[in-house]
């Protein structure tokens, strides 16, 4: 279980929240299973709605831990993204492509990264544009099997964000499936 790891991890200030995290998503029926090395994920619905990873294989920045959550739904909950202020927490833990250009905002200290260069094997550099909350982001990984918001070493108030973030994704997944039962059924 990835709570059993945590102390050979975390740093002490981390484990507390960290397993917190942890029991909120298995009572939310998310129950982490190893995946890879270090790597578990949390499946609803058929699909990753969550990957936590300890200490992440990143060439650029040394983090203890990496919680990557699938918001395949968003755009059906953008709205309360807003209204309850998580953009934010969106706009500042986007995934983006390694090859961005240097000039482009963020800063390079904010920017998330999992692979080095020369990561372009699919010709995808240097990334894609997507609008999430009403925001234009530039330069996004392009990879299939990724999602675009990675939170490095989340604080309190960012495990908090994802949390809820994740209780959306589930609300809208779940009407998606009653829907595509619905739609069977006609």
């Amino acid at each position: 279980m990835v709570e059993d790891l945590f102390p050979e991890h975390l740093d002490d200030g981390m484990i507390k929240p960290a397993l917190d995290f942890v029991a909120h998503i298995r009572a939310s029926k998310m129950k982490p299973v190893w995946t890879l090395t270090n790597q578990w994920k949390a499946v609803y619905k058929g699909r990753n709605i969550c990957r936590i990873s300890l200490s992440p294989w990143s060439e650029f920045k040394k983090y203890k831990w990496v919680v990557t959550a699938y918001l395949e739904h968003i755009k059906e909950y953008e709205e309360d993204v807003i209204s309850e202020d998580l953009q934010n927490f969106l706009w500042d833990n986007v995934f983006y492509c390694v090859q961005k250009p240097k000039d482009l905002p963020p800063a390079e200290e904010f920017r998330n990264y999992a692979l080095k260069y020369p990561c372009n094997l699919w010709g995808c550099a240097p990334g894609k544009t997507v609008t999430v909350c009403g925001k234009e982001l530039t330069n996004i990984c392009c990879n299939g099997n990724r999602q675009h918001f990675w939170f490095h070493d989340p604080d309190n108030a960012t495990l908090e964000a994802i949390k809820r973030l994740l209780e959306l994704e589930q609300k809208a997944r779940a009407n998606s499936a009653l829907e595509k039962i619905k739609e069977q059924h006609k």
